[in-house]
Parts: C-alpha cells; sequence; structure tokens
C-alpha cells in the first residue's frame, strides 16, 4: 500500500481491492501468462478480475469479446496481449533515455493509460486487478520510484507481488538466446560476456526485488524459484496457484508461445545476426525453432554455453545474491542447486552446432534464398572441422 490511508475493517464496506503485480523475471514464462490472461479477458472481468487495457487496440479486443459474448484464442496485437508491458515501457521512457520497443505501437501518456486503468476499475468495479509484465522488473534499475507510480494509480489497494527468478546460469543462456531472435549482433556468451551482466538486473536481483521491497512495504511478496514453476506446470498454473485469485472455470489455455532457440541451434542464430540482413536472419531463427522441434538435437543441459572460468566466478560472484534471496523469503537456499553452476557441460557449443547441421540437412530447406545460402556455406566450412 502506497501513500494511502489504511483501510478500515466495516462489515457494511467492500474489501479492498487487490492488486496482483507480476513483475517477471525476464525467461520465466511471462509471454504464456501474458496471453492467458489476455485471451481469457471477458471470462476474467465477468468473475469480478480485471487484466486491464491501457489503450485502443486492448480496448477495441475487449470490446469485439464483448459483442461474441465469449473469449477466443487467436492472435493479438502485442499492445493488446501485454498490455502492462506498454504501460511499463512507457513509463520507463518518461525518466530515461530508453526507447519504448518498436513493436509497441501509437501509445498514450502514461498518464492516460493510469487513468484508464481506474477508470475500468470505476466503471466494472473488479475484486480483483491483475497487473502482468517482465518490463517491470527494470523498474529498480531504470528508477525505484516508478514502482510507487505504479502502485499509485491503485489507491488504497491490497497489493501482492509474483516474482520468478531463474538460476542465474540457466538465466543468462536463455537471455542471450532471446537476444539474438530479437536480431541483436553479440559475441558468444562463453567469450567474457558474462561479467557484462554484473550491475544489471540480469545478475543483481537485488537491484530487481529492492524497489518492490521499500515501496510496497505492505504487499504481500511470493518470490518463486523456476524450478518450481516448471514443475508446478509452468507459469500459469503456478501463477493461478500462487496469486490466491479465485480463477474461472473453463479458462483457454496459452499453449506454446515465443518459443526459444535451442541451444543446440544459438550459435548459428549468431552467425547468421553478422552474416544476413534483420529481417533474413529473423527469417532463419523461425526455421530454426520450426525445423528442429522433432529433430534428435543434442539436449540443452549437456551443452556447454559459458565457460569453466565463468561458471566459477558465477558461482562466487552470486552467493551474496543467494544469500539475500534465502534471507528475505525465509529459505536456507533460495537456489537449492545453486553449486550446479560450477559443473562444466560436456559438449561444447561448436560441437552441438556441427551435430544441427547435420540433421538439418536431412530436412526441407528455409524458403528464404539467403538463409539457404548461410546454412549451405556453414555446413561447408565445418564439415571437415
Amino acid at each position: 500500500m502506497i501513500n494511502s490511508p489504511a483501510f478500515v475493517s466495516d462489515s457494511t464496506k467492500k474489501p479492498p481491492l487487490k492488486v496482483v503485480i507480476y513483475i517477471g523475471h525476464h525467461k520465466v514464462g511471462s509471454t504464456a501468462l501474458q496471453t492467458y490472461l489476455a485471451q481469457n479477458t471477458l471470462r476474467l472481468a465477468r468473475h469480478g478480475i480485471l487484466y486491464p487495457c491501457v489503450e485502443s487496440q486492448g480496448f477495441a479486443s475487449f470490446m469485439a469479446r464483448a459483442m461474441r459474448g465469449r473469449d477466443v484464442s487467436t492472435p493479438e496485437p502485442v499492445n493488446a496481449r501485454e498490455p502492462h508491458s506498454a504501460l511499463a515501457y512507457r513509463l520507463i521512457s518518461d525518466v530515461s533515455n530508453r526507447p519504448i520497443p518498436q513493436q509497441f505501437v501509437t501509445l498514450p501518456t502514461s498518464g492516460q493509460m493510469g487513468l484508464s486503468i481506474r477508470r475500468q476499475i470505476n466503471r466494472l468495479k473488479p475484486n480483483t486487478v491483475l497487473i502482468c509484465s517482465e518490463a517491470l522488473a527494470n523498474f529498480g534499475e531504470v528508477e525505484p520510484k516508478l514502482v510507487k507510480r505504479l502502485c499509485q494509480i491503485f489507491p488504497r489497494a491490497k497489493f501482492q507481488i509474483y516474482c520468478a527468478l531463474r538460476r542465474p546460469d540457466e538465466y543468462l543462456t536463455s537471455w542471450h538466446g532471446q537476444r539474438l531472435k530479437a536480431g541483436e549482433k553479440l559475441p558468444p556468451l562463453s567469450a567474457d560476456q558474462v561479467s557484462k551482466y554484473r550491475k544489471t538486473i540480469h545478475f543483481d536481483y537485488r537491484k530487481m526485488l529492492e524497489a518492490w521491497l521499500e515501496y510496497c512495504p505492505k504487499a504481500t511478496f511470493t518470490i518463486r524459484n523456476y524450478a518450481e514453476i516448471r514443475d508446478a506446470g509452468g507459469s500459469c498454473d503456478d501463477f493461478v496457484a500462487q496469486s490466491g485469485v479465485n480463477f474461472p472455470k473453463g479458462m483457454i489455455p496459452a499453449g506454446r508461445v515465443n518459443k526459444s532457440l535451442p541451444l543446440a541451434t544459438v550459435e548459428i542464430a549468431r552467425l547468421a545476426n553478422h552474416a544476413l540482413t534483420k529481417p533474413q536472419a529473423s527469417k532463419l531463427h523461425h526455421y530454426l525453432v520450426t525445423e528442429t522441434a522433432g529433430l534428435d538435437l543434442i539436449r540443452n543441459s549437456e551443452i556447454e554455453m559459458i565457460g569453466a572460468k565463468q561458471r566459477a566466478e558465477l558461482l562466487r560472484d552470486f552467493a551474496p545474491m543467494q544469500d539475500y534471496l534465502s534471507r528475505i523469503t525465509g529459505q536456507d537456499a533460495f537456489f537449492p542447486d545453486l553449486n550446479d553452476i560450477a559443473r562444466t557441460r560436456p559438449i561444447s557449443e561448436a560441437k552441438a552446432m556441427r551435430h544441427t547441421l547435420e540433421r538439418l540437412a536431412a530436412t526441407a530447406p528455409p524458403q528464404d534464398r539467403n538463409a539457404r545460402a548461410f546454412l549451405a556455406g556453414l555446413r561447408q566450412q565445418h564439415e571437415f572441422s
């Protein structure tokens, strides 16, 4: 509860609004959860649970569902599927030089977005509001007071903050692949790149969390190990179980969204980003995700992406973060398997790439001629290596 008077219990008054804020982290299933909530907005609203819109595409989508009288699992524009990422990036742009990602188009001001959310609450009178975006994880790095600005949209509300965290070696490996999918031209992660994340939320989980603990001191915090989330059935099932919200039955499942590049294809994708134009590389990334789905590739858990030296440093430098997470969650060890960070995986990234190139040779080639030529050249280059 932020800068607002305490709620006085009274049997004649409605209980305070519950606001559940999912703040990420990145690469922990947030896109699946956003899809799940977005494609069930009408069903949720009818049960007093608001996943609020923030701009015209979202309102148009909600109106179309209302006119049909039912939710339908159809692709949504990113503004409608991830409205609170749009809000988070708009707030970030208000206080920094960080640009709003290009997929979020023609956004209103952050003030207008906040006003839209309040008006939906006033009109629909929900008992619960769900705010969900991995982009909210960036507040602690950009400007911690953005947490206060967001929470002030909901005066006198009762907050629950849900956060999912992944073991840092697995997280950085997955984040590296995500950056490549976005078209960035990067060195291999093994080329002493881990240290570049030291002062960011991608390694400093304390920096990510402290802003929320400071500006939401009365909130309930649910901080989850991603390994436990997977064991619980995934990001949607775990959020439903941990939020304490009475979700309606018959929700449309999210399915697989934002599929990651298999680690055995990551070096191919990285080299493609340097050799091809961004649109050409994007087509190749899509090919790598779809065409390798049924192939017998080397498993992610067997491929070394970081290197022994960096693994030892990562384990050493993350120790204070482990202590912090264990203390604030009351656990003996937040990541019980943290020491596994130091274990070097048996197969090199280069060997995994050669294995993948051999397997891809037996599949249908990419339709894009530039991608075909790139893969052919890469096979020839590594045929005898």
